[in-house]
């Protein structure tokens, strides 16, 4: 899944002239947070922390705000906090179309980011369906340019996947884990490296 999104944001930077105000930037950094609690066995599973990475694509709107669309991938897990043989391994992905508004503009630049897209989650268990669900983002943080060309950019974005109250999720014939609650969150610390067109 990551490879096709990947192929599509290198379509998009390709399609792009410079004369646009062009960002690209690969980012690394650490996503946690995010339980499930199954309605049937009363039993709360956690989404495993552990490091993500993506890229954003963003050009100028006007001179303080910027669309953008991001990508971000965890390898991670759901593990069952009263069985621990009960996980499984999970792939998350998100693509989120938003953008950013700077609060000042400099070298330093502080912003606040914001975004709509999809959440995709693959489990690695037999018998178990992949899910894509609606997701909203918020997050802030500071861009620093060293140079006109280059800079890099501290973020801290948070994740809301909207999920069914009364669903369930990873079913193919049997249900194997009945959700209660309407919102998963994730929160992730990333750097990336900027590279201005």
């Amino acid at each position: 899944m990551h490879r096709q999104l990947l192929i599509l944001l290198l379509s998009l930077v390709a399609g792009r002239s410079v004369a646009d105000g062009l960002e690209i930037t690969p980012f690394t950094g650490y996503r946690f947070g995010g339980s499930l609690e199954d309605q049937v066995s009363d039993y709360t599973r956690d989404l495993e922390e552990g490091s993500d990475w993506g890229i954003i694509v963003g050009h100028t709107a006007s001179q303080t705000t910027r669309y953008e669309l991001l990508y971000s991938y965890q390898d991670s897990g759901l593990a069952d906090r009263t069985d621990p043989d009960n996980a499984f391994d999970l792939e998350v992905h998100y693509l989120h179309l938003g953008g950013t508004v700077d609060v000042s503009q400099d070298k330093w630049t502080p912003f606040v980011s914001g975004g709509l897209g999809l959440t995709h989650m693959s489990p690695d268990r037999y018998g178990l369906e992949n899910e894509t669900l609606f997701s909203l983002s918020l997050g802030g943080g500071l861009k620093w340019y060293p140079t006109n060309r280059l800079g890099f950019r501290f973020e801290v974005r948070g994740y809301g996947t909207l999920t069914d109250s009364s669903g369930s999720l990873f079913c193919d014939g049997g249900c194997d884990l009945q959700v209660n609650g309407t919102l998963l969150p994730q929160y992730e610390t990333n750097l990336g490296l900027v590279f201005r067109f």
